[in-house]
């Protein structure tokens, strides 16, 4: 009896280890479609959004086959990826990666490397 309740609380407490492992220093995973200001603050240097993005999540620079991501800042399309590098990180609120089957409900068709969303302060 006592080796069951031993065992018992040994995959308790693995259990409980095993579903915080990973999340990092604050206890919240990032989420991989949203670049946030604290994670924006925590680059040093003058980065323009572009460096920020292919830093940190250079996947959303690629797009999928041919097509590549659009850019919107703060709602107006602006164009390619490119334009990203007009933007200095001490103007911006956060990025967001919007999905191409996102992008297509939200904004049409003609998203199918998604869009990357600029909110700025």
């Amino acid at each position: 009896m006592r080796r069951v309740g031993f065992s018992l609380v040994f995959l308790a407490l693995l259990s409980v280890a095993c579903s915080t492992a990973g999340t990092g220093e604050s206890g919240s995973r990032r989420n991989r479609n949203v670049i946030s200001a604290e994670e924006l603050a925590e680059l040093v240097g003058n980065y323009s959004a572009y460096e920020a993005v292919q830093r940190l999540r250079a996947n959303w620079l690629s797009g999928r086959g041919t097509s590549r991501p659009r850019v919107f800042v703060d709602g107006i399309d602006l164009g390619g990826t490119e334009v990203l590098r007009n933007y200095r990180l001490e103007t911006i609120r956060e990025i967001r990666f919007v999905q191409p089957s996102d992008a297509t409900v939200r904004f049409g068709t003609g998203f199918g490397g998604g869009v990357i969303e600029v909110l700025t302060k």
